[in-house]
């Protein structure tokens, strides 16, 4: 089968990989040119999680690890803190892991698929994975973003551990995820775009050199806010369809998820069994639609941790069962004082 695959991120990456392992013909398109192709976000996941999506592409997730997490600093509200013990969270070489997956793959740089002019006809499949921007499918009514950016860094001294720092309300949050060697991705997403956090530590840090600057929106509306998955061929996987943990903005571990939902779904001859598909993205991202609703409630100040126990209980629940998955320990109590305190 032919596929086209829009987007080199996260999920066209592993799924050039994975299909081209299964015998089908692929072709990536990335609008950005070879040099100025850069994965954005700070590159933290569990590694528990990528180690088994690199070992089924054929690759040793151990050769892309850059720190490997002990504990999580959180600066709350009203001077309060708090600790969360790390269980595999790390940061990685993204740029390169995404790189090595697309060995051999034929990838288009400087090209942007639109729906005017792409030759859709041509393929079985058209892949939306351009993440943020949802390029190849129709906009959702419920979609709803985060403004953010970040500095990619060098020559930081003195944070050698993930940091982060919770706005009131739930508006965001700043962060500091280092990648060793005085490295670091700094940076903030916030509803009001105040970015409590960024000018403080230039302040505290001005030996820091910024590399990179990146400015990009972050996506925290669930799959159940994102339909449709499908137009015509197109099908949406990852970002695209909203697979991104609402309370945190990741999106890495879910779009990876999301592309093995695809490829359980698809038959190498007949093609995607797209209402198996949908169904196992609905089913499994389902509690992020009560995440989602937990964060819409405390930005609006109407979270009560009476009237919306239940709420609160199936996001402590699903985390809890997914701990690894996270990469950091998920406490009852600990999750209560954070949202209390925020």
């Amino acid at each position: 089968m032919r596929f086209a695959i829009a987007g080199a991120g996260v999920a066209g990456s592993y799924l050039g990989n994975m299909l081209q392992r299964r015998g089908h013909e692929v072709q990536v398109f990335e609008s950005s040119r070879p040099e100025n192709h850069w994965p954005v976000c700070a590159w933290g996941a569990s590694r528990h999680m990528l180690s088994k999506f690199s070992e089924k592409a054929g690759l040793d997730f151990k050769d892309y690890i850059m720190h490997i997490g002990q504990r999580l600093r959180m600066d709350l509200p009203a001077g309060k803190v708090e600790y969360l013990d790390l269980k595999g969270l790390v940061t990685y070489d993204k740029h390169r892991w995404e790189h090595d997956l697309m060995q051999g793959l034929e990838i288009k740089y400087g090209t942007k698929v639109t729906k005017e002019d792409f030759p859709f006809e041509k393929y079985d499949h058209v892949l939306d994975c351009t993440g943020l921007h949802r390029t190849l499918l129709p906009k959702s009514g419920e979609d709803f973003l985060i403004p953010a950016y970040e500095y990619l860094l060098e020559e930081v001294k003195g944070e050698n551990e993930f940091y982060t720092i919770g706005y009131k309300g739930a508006k965001g949050y700043f962060w500091y995820f280092p990648l060793g060697d005085g490295k670091g991705y700094m940076g903030a997403g916030d509803v009001e775009k105040k970015y409590h956090g960024i000018k403080e530590f230039f302040e505290q840090h001005p030996e820091a050199k910024i590399v990179k600057k990146i400015g990009r929106p972050i996506r925290l509306a669930p799959p159940k806010k994102m339909e449709p998955f499908f137009d015509g061929n197109v099908v949406g996987v990852g970002e695209s369809i909203g697979c991104v943990f609402p309370m945190l903005g990741e999106g890495i571990i879910p779009s990876l998820l999301c592309c093995d939902f695809f490829l359980d779904a698809l038959d190498d001859r007949k093609g995607l069994d797209a209402k198996k598909y949908r169904k196992k993205v609905l089913s499994y991202f389902d509690y992020y639609d009560d995440v989602y609703r937990i964060v819409r409630l405390k930005m609006d100040g109407k979270l009560s941790t009476i009237r919306h126990a239940n709420l609160l209980m199936s996001m402590y629940r699903h985390m809890k069962k997914e701990e690894s998955r996270f990469g950091f320990e998920v406490s009852l109590e600990k999750m209560n004082r954070l949202v209390n305190a925020l």
